[in-house]
């Protein structure tokens, strides 16, 4: 009886990715093509504006994912990951876009987008092995501002075929299927910033019904409100008189 909405839907999660990929308008790959997003060649094309925008913000100024969320529980440990949210789960978050104006135009034009944020690894920051929550949605990766030692800042996600080693770098971005196995490593001295957005993933027909309701049960649940009400906090914090 005290199981949230979200542990509900992580109990029916199974059947309710079997149907997804059913129904789904994309084949079931850790990395997806990009041409099947036309808004990401419009980030590409202004990704220094946006990169702009997200290193304006210090470090200090964003909160460890670890601090707003501590259902991320053991992946958010290390509280050098940290999280500056734009939107999520049909929350805008008015004060961080008007510090990221030129993004958030940008965020606009993305169809059925689910959450958006500047995504920061700090220098030694370790994200443990992980999958995300539902096939109903994919993940994107902009990178920003990459570390000039590329080969140890990357991600490893575990495909089918075979191990995806990515190293993030300027400009560039992948989308992916957060569902597979992944693990992420910054062994540099330098910090790492990218916006990271997730999308549902195209479907047909029933699977689309289903996943709105599945979002609509995750955007309700403790685990969303929870990072809600940190953040509303951190805002009204931040805007307190002196």
């Amino acid at each position: 009886m005290r199981k949230s909405l979200f542990q509900i839907g992580k109990d029916l999660r199974p059947k309710i990715d079997r149907l997804i990929m059913r129904h789904s308008l994309l084949p079931d790959q850790a990395i997806i093509e990009k041409d099947y997003f036309p808004w990401i060649d419009v980030l590409e094309r202004n990704w220094e504006h946006i990169r702009d925008e997200a290193v304006r913000i210090r470090t200090q100024e964003i909160p460890s994912l670890g601090e707003i969320s501590p259902d991320h529980g053991r992946i958010a440990a290390d509280r050098r990951w940290r999280s500056f949210f734009l939107e999520g789960y049909g929350y805008r978050r008015a004060e961080n876009c008007a510090r990221a104006p030129f993004t958030a135009s940008l965020l606009n034009r993305i169809p059925n987008l689910v959450t958006a944020c500047f995504s920061v690894l700090e220098a030694g920051c370790h994200i443990p092995r992980h999958y995300g929550m539902t096939k109903g949605m994919l993940t994107y990766h902009l990178a920003l501002q990459a570390p000039t030692d590329r080969a140890n800042c990357h991600i490893n996600i575990e495909g089918p075929d075979r191990l995806h080693v990515i190293s993030w770098e300027n400009g560039n971005s992948f989308m992916f299927d957060d569902m597979y196995n992944h693990e992420v490593w910054n062994d540099t001295s330098e910090d790492r910033y990218i916006l990271l957005i997730q999308v549902q993933r195209p479907c047909r027909g029933v699977a689309r019904l289903i996943q709105n309701f599945f979002l609509f049960c995750v955007r309700h649940s403790r685990f969303v409100q929870d990072i809600k009400r940190q953040l509303d906090h951190q805002a009204d914090r931040h805007h307190a008189p002196a």
